[in-house]
């Protein structure tokens, strides 16, 4: 359903939200090498959620740095990352991508797919990170699972 990009970047968040903390960062390594992801594309993903997510993930620079979520971050629902990576276009613009699609011009799935559409943006609206992150643990190979 959504670029890998946003795969990487839903992945990474959960495994942010297990693994680290403010007083234990995790590397771009360790998070590719976590969420089974290149670690370039690692890195671009993480740059797209640290600086225009609206904090979704925190950085610290240096050798001792790396990457933590803060418990207010963990709140976040799933569609703050998925909007921070452009792509919630996905899930809200038409099915067959007709730009003109409306209700007062539909293609032919717009009211099919409109009722899924409203759940689908529900249900992205109404899971957390914690959430994903709680019930993803035996998805995401950590050694140290943290809340």
């Amino acid at each position: 359903m959504f670029s890998k990009s946003t795969e990487y970047a839903l992945r990474a968040s959960i495994f942010i939200a297990l693994k680290a903390s403010s007083q234990r960062k995790v590397s771009i390594q360790e998070i590719a090498e976590g969420i089974g992801a290149p670690q370039a594309f690692t890195a671009k993903v993480l740059q797209q959620l640290t600086k225009k997510s609206g904090g979704i993930i925190a950085s610290v620079p240096g050798p001792s740095g790396g990457f933590y979520m803060t418990e207010e971050a963990k709140r976040k629902s799933v569609y703050d990352i998925i909007f921070a990576m452009k792509e919630s276009n996905v899930i809200e613009s038409c099915v067959l991508g007709f730009p003109q699609c409306s209700d007062e011009n539909p293609c032919s799935l717009h009211y099919e797919y409109k009722e899924l559409k409203i759940r689908l943006i529900s249900l992205f609206k109404g899971k957390t990170i914690y959430d994903l992150a709680k019930t993803s643990k035996k998805l995401i190979p950590v050694n140290e699972q943290r809340n």
